[in-house]
């Protein structure tokens, strides 16, 4: 958005200035696009040691997955310092891609749980860290499927109408349109959608 740019730019220009730079460099960007989209580092914020072990797996998995993935761009940053709520973060080149494919959002999915996976294959354990990345999986395996009409079972049509503040850009609201029988196969589908993507991760 707008309001974002402007904040990008903000940060970038005070990160140039305190390090004495007349010019905004892609250093100062890159930093900045951080900080507006994670938030900031979490300086105060000390892991120990075995904490920052796990980050790193973590961390590691959605690479290790991303780089494997064909469809997926290549990783440009990894990080285990903390900002925001997140103890660490992976990012690829990513496009804002305007259509993308049922393939692209299943391998995105599998990209998403690398982190838990890697966590479970090395510690033989699981931890709260990868909640963000479950939250963001199970909403878009539920978009395929009621959304984008991408259920092999359910076929190519959408489930339940959304009332949305076009102003505000959010939802308000959505009215169930179908029955308890195709509630509970949607559920199904979201399951096996998240599934087949762990075990690709």
């Amino acid at each position: 958005s707008g309001a974002d740019l402007a904040n990008l730019m903000n940060e970038a220009a005070i990160l140039a200035a305190r390090r004495g730079k007349k010019a905004i460099e892609m250093p100062e960007l890159e930093e900045s696009i951080d900080k507006v989209t994670l938030g900031p580092e979490r300086k105060s914020h000390r892991m120990s040691p075995k904490e920052k072990e796990i980050t790193a797996y973590h961390e590691a998995g959605h690479a290790l997955v991303a780089h494997i993935l064909p469809d997926i761009e290549p990783v440009r940053k990894i990080s285990i310092i903390p900002r925001g709520l997140a103890g660490g973060y992976t990012k690829t080149l990513s496009e804002d891609k305007e259509f993308p494919t049922r393939s692209y959002i299943k391998e995105s999915l599998a990209v998403l749980l690398g982190g838990r996976s890697a966590e479970e294959l090395i510690f033989n354990e699981i931890t709260t860290g990868a909640r963000s990345d479950i939250k963001q999986v199970t909403e878009w395996a539920r978009r395929m499927v009621t959304d984008y009409g991408m259920s092999d079972k359910l076929g190519p049509r959408t489930f339940g109408h959304k009332e949305e503040l076009i102003f505000l850009g959010r939802e308000i609201s959505e009215q169930r349109d179908y029955s308890d029988k195709i509630a509970e196969q949607i559920d199904e589908e979201v399951h096996s959608i998240i599934q087949e993507a762990y075990e690709t991760a």
